[in-house]
């Protein structure tokens, strides 16, 4: 739908309704500079798409060592950013994480063919995140310990978790199953 600017300001209740309902809100403007009004389902299913679209090349190409080599190199510096993380890093007293956790990811970023996003958690553990062209979301949760926990929720609604060893032939293992 095209709404004039005046009237979603004039009426900006009910082009919010719009949009919570899922219609997208186009509102243009001068000089093209158009404005978007969209539900945050719609904006988080984008997102998504987004996602597994960069996963989708990045799988697609993983044999192609600079596209690998250039996500691994990020996944690594995101990481060197997480080990610098003081206690209390997010304002609701999370700790700092351990030198030998950030370590332990830093070589199974080495090994892993499909880089994942990487994630600190208030818990002191990394999450490793996947996303499969089904719309599949998976997640590692690494901690100290040598076992890792997998929590999948499929496009359907449908979760399942399972263990593992934090070992990179059985994550490699793992994520190649996800992306069958």
């Amino acid at each position: 739908m095209i709404a004039k600017q005046m009237d979603v300001r004039s009426n900006i209740k009910k082009y919010f309704d719009i949009a919570y309902g899922g219609e997208v809100v186009i509102v243009p403007r001068k000089q093209n500079k158009n404005i978007v009004i969209l539900s945050e389902d719609e904006y988080n299913r984008l997102k998504q798409i987004n996602r597994l679209e960069t996963y989708a090349a990045g799988i697609s190409t993983y044999k192609n060592q600079h596209f690998s080599s250039q996500v691994k190199d990020y996944n690594i510096r995101k990481l060197n950013s997480i080990r610098s993380f003081k206690e209390n890093w997010n304002g609701n007293g999370a700790p700092s994480f351990p030198v030998e956790l950030t370590d332990k990811v830093a070589s199974l970023l080495n090994e892993l063919y499909i880089q994942p996003e990487v994630f600190p958690t208030a818990l002191c553990t990394i999450q490793l995140e996947y996303d499969n062209s089904r719309r599949d979301h998976m997640e590692i949760e690494i901690g100290t310990s040598d076992i890792a926990e997998i929590f999948i929720v499929n496009y359907n609604g449908i979760e399942s978790t399972e263990s593992i060893h934090v070992n990179a032939p059985e994550i490699n293992e793992r994520v190649g199953a996800f992306y069958g």
